[in-house]
């Protein structure tokens, strides 16, 4: 087979096309630079957000300055999840997100989002509903096409698009400094080699094929197949980028509901408002949610109020889940105007619309069904803390290769918003490198790293008494659900290690079509991924939020830290794992500094001001 190579150059390469990768090429082209994305399936409907979404945090001064909930309050509330109560991660960047959130989150109505209704109370007809913080702070808006929407943004932007073009490998240039990426074809038997001055990873943040079944056999039936395969941290760890907070990915169990994925939480979001949680009796655990008018004077004190039961309610689901009771979300109670409004959200989030397309054909109202619960063990692998280690510049440890969205370690919680924020942050950060930098590629290296690749493709197309992709999965997901089981060991962390490395040395793929390379390509990412989780798992000699490891042959734990209080974010100890120079895992020790201060990264300024070396 002779693969065609196609040669592009621009100012910046963005690899991924979903929220944060479309936003940040559109962010590039304003900022007079050119730009190309490298997407893996298709745009329109590329990456978490491509099937739709109905709801994203922010600050909204309109309607959160009325009402008393200022920028730090709502900083507040973010230091104390994902992990930043525990001393994780960099509080500059959920700093720098709530500062402008705002204005990037409402900048989606000029691709045609729409964020205002005419039946709202609240300021300028927005929707506010509850989620993660004090008050209502999640714009509830008609996202159902969003991806389509801003792949017509790029095009009217003039990005350059390349679909179906999966990056396998970040180029670097003599200096150690990203400067563009390759890429296979899953159509034809074509390798794009894209040289750039500047590199944005946008890829998602969430590496569930490491543990989840595919869905042709897959018998929890909680999730779909999912596309999250870890390949952002393999292509950052292999650009010699450091990735952090990895152990914290690995999940034993969890709230689903039975056949369908919905965010199994008590009601908020797309229930909002009229869900509430309740046991075979009809005993309510989880009320349902009250919309404050924000002209009462005590606004701000019952949103609080109402948060803090809503949390002590949340704890209770899995409590009586666990002693065997079964819970259900029931919207017997929603009004008429209630269940439109509910399939209203149902239709722009996610894959909602289907099981909404199910009970319409069905001709059922959904005051006469109740959506049980069920209480999952096995072993997944989630998105955590994990990530790319980034400041709120989204710089990464190597220079001139950025990161944005769900990929990036450390910033609390991630998602929808953070992508917006982030990905025009990126774009931005990127442009203006680009304008500042010359091409500084030698031929000859770059030829090198082309022939890397050229190598694993016809070996993996060549190799026809190889193993099928899905044969060499399942032993991945074997390892995962033997040995990630908590708590964690040293035997067990050990002997994952051992058959992760021996698997990754035994490999034997054969891909005989160009679909089948791409997918052999994930795999190996996703060997790789699994190689990273678990080596970090090693590292971490504590027990830190939801990482329980055990000391062998003892039944003591590792020394436990319990949540700050008060946002006083404790010093923490981050291990950033890359790729080194002899091809294996490497790591460094970074210490989280909440003071602020600027920390010296290799004599440079450029990167995370709160990393040292130790």
């Amino acid at each position: 087979m002779a693969y065609q190579i196609e040669r592009l150059k621009t100012d910046v390469v963005v690899i991924g096309g979903g929220l944060a990768g479309s936003l940040a090429s559109i962010r590039v082209k304003e900022d007079g630079a050119d730009v190309i994305v490298l997407e893996k399936a298709n745009t329109n409907r590329s990456g978490n957000a491509g099937s739709g979404l109905d709801h994203m945090f922010s600050y909204v001064p309109p309607v959160h300055e009325k009402v008393g909930y200022t920028k730090d309050f709502m900083k507040s509330d973010m230091y104390q999840i994902a992990l930043m109560g525990l001393g994780l991660g960099n509080k500059k960047i959920v700093d720098h997100f709530v500062d402008v959130s705002y204005e990037r989150v409402i900048s989606l109505e000029k691709y045609g989002v729409n964020f205002r209704f005419e039946d709202s109370h609240l300021a300028e007809g927005f929707r506010l509903v509850p989620q993660f913080h004090s008050v209502p702070t999640s714009f509830h808006f008609e996202g159902r096409d969003l991806m389509v929407k801003l792949t017509e943004g790029m095009k009217k932007a003039g990005v350059n698009i390349v679909n179906h073009a999966q990056v396998v490998k970040i180029i670097k240039n003599k200096e150690g400094k990203a400067s563009g990426a390759i890429a296979v074809s899953d159509r034809e038997e074509k390798i794009y080699v894209v040289e750039a001055k500047t590199v944005i990873l946008t890829t998602a943040g969430g590496a569930a094929r490491v543990g989840d079944k595919m869905n042709f056999e897959n018998p929890y039936f909680e999730h779909p197949s999912s596309t999250d395969s870890g390949w952002g941290h393999t292509l950052a760890m292999n650009a010699g980028a450091d990735v952090i907070n990895m152990e914290f990915m690995i999940k034993n169990g969890g709230l689903a509901f039975p056949q369908f994925t919905f965010t199994a939480g008590a009601p908020g979001g797309t229930w909002w408002p009229a869900a509430r949680v309740v046991d075979d009796e009809g005993n309510v655990i989880v009320e349902r949610v009250t919309d404050y008018s924000i002209d009462e004077p005590d606004y701000l004190k019952k949103n609080v109020e109402m948060l803090d039961k809503f949390a002590i309610q949340k704890v209770t689901i899995g409590k009586l889940l666990n002693e065997g009771k079964q819970l259900y979300v029931d919207l017997k109670e929603a009004t008429d105007e209630e269940v439109e409004y509910i399939k209203w959200s149902m239709h722009n989030e996610g894959k909602c619309w289907l099981y909404l397309r199910n009970l319409e054909y069905n001709n059922i109202d959904l005051r006469d069904v109740k959506i049980p619960y069920r209480l999952f063990r096995h072993v997944t692998i989630g998105a955590g803390a994990a990530g790319v280690l980034v400041n709120e510049r989204t710089e990464t440890t190597v220079e001139n290769l950025y990161v944005a969205g769900d990929l990036m370690g450390g910033a609390g919680t991630v998602g929808a918003p953070t992508a917006v924020v982030y990905g025009i942050e990126a774009g931005l950060q990127a442009a203006k490198k680009a304008k500042e930098t010359t091409y500084s590629n030698d031929e000859f290296f770059v030829e090198s790293q082309i022939n890397e690749v050229k190598v694993t493709v016809e070996k993996l197309r060549g190799n026809k008494g190889g193993e099928k992709w899905q044969s060499v999965l399942e032993r991945v997901h074997s390892i995962v659900e033997t040995f990630g089981i908590y708590p964690l060991t040293d035997g067990k962390i050990n002997s994952a290690l051992e058959l992760i490395r021996k698997l990754k040395e035994e490999v034997n793929i054969y891909a005989p079509d160009d679909h089948e390379l791409s997918r052999a390509f994930e795999v190996l990412s996703i060997i790789q991924t699994a190689e990273a989780i678990f080596t970090a798992a090693d590292l971490r000699k504590e027990n830190l939020g939801p990482f329980k490891r055990y000391k062998d042959n003892d039944t003591r734990i590792y020394g436990e830290r319990v949540p700050a209080e008060n946002a006083v974010l404790p010093e923490a100890t981050e291990y950033g794992l890359y790729i080194g120079e002899d091809g294996t895992i490497h790591h460094h020790i970074h210490k989280t500094n909440q003071d602020g201060g600027e920390i010296p990264y290799k004599e440079q300024t450029l990167n995370a001001p709160y990393i040292r070396w130790e």
